[in-house]
């Protein structure tokens, strides 16, 4: 257990490594941590042409005309997605000629080539470590995980669910407008029939509610049906 001069030095050597202090510093410090950026709060890395990236986020707003707030989040997360995804291919094409360098320097790894001719086969080897080191199938695992995202967010804005909504068909009052009345004559004014009581003009039309999943239980849970089953085991079947 610390004494406590040991706990008073502590605080005050705290004191001395507080971090940056500037708005610049902290700026630098919190991309210390960024590799790749797949991940990432922002789609925009340093290295980056911001005017590109602009482009490409207009690009992508005039090729699927959001309709509203909604839809213009959807098209700039898709923009964001894809801007991602085109780092992949020269992320991968680094790290096979990082470790391609590092077989053909490093005296340490020189072994491991010996003997190997072609650059295909020191490429092999090059990519086995990639493998075994974990590097590749992450950046393959990131990349199948934004490419899932931007799948779903292209279907929506290019199917027909974007234009469809759940409807119901409900009453409601509308009045139809008013256009003058041509001139009748004497003769027209008899013949005319009498108009009927004034009553409301009505017609169907749809109008857009929200879909609500309706609920069902755990697989593991009680059957709603008060059969003391559970559930997979008693109407999960009768549902499917």
């Amino acid at each position: 257990m610390a004494t406590a001069a040991q706990v008073i030095a502590n605080r005050a050597n705290a004191q001395l490594s507080t971090g940056p202090r500037t708005a610049e510093g902290q700026q630098a410090s919190s991309s210390n941590a960024k590799s790749h950026g797949l991940t990432s709060r922002s789609a925009f890395v340093p290295g980056e042409d911001p005017q590109e990236y602009e482009l490409f986020h207009h690009a992508h707003t005039a090729r699927y005309l959001p309709q509203d707030m909604i839809e213009q989040k959807m098209v700039s997360e898709l923009a964001d997605l894809e801007w991602r995804l085109r780092r992949v291919s020269e992320f991968e094409a680094q790290l096979f000629n990082v470790e391609y360098r590092k077989l053909t320097t490093d005296v340490e790894l020189l072994p491991l080539v010996a003997g190997l001719d072609s650059p295909s086969q020191i490429l092999a080897v090059a990519f086995k470590r990639l493998v075994e080191s974990r590097a590749l199938p992450n950046l393959h695992h990131q990349e199948a995980r934004l490419a899932r995202r931007a799948e779903k967010l292209e279907r929506f804005l290019c199917g027909d669910a974007r234009f469809f909504r759940p409807t119901v068909h409900v009453l409601q009052r509308t009045r139809e407008e008013e256009q003058p009345a041509p001139a009748l004559n004497s003769e027209d004014r008899k013949n005319e029939p009498k108009p009927a009581a004034s009553q409301p003009d009505f017609k169907v039309v749809a109008k857009a509610v929200p879909y609500v999943k309706p609920y069902e239980p755990g697989r593991n849970k009680p059957c709603l049906c008060g059969s003391g089953l559970k559930f997979k085991r008693c109407c999960l079947n009768k549902l499917e």
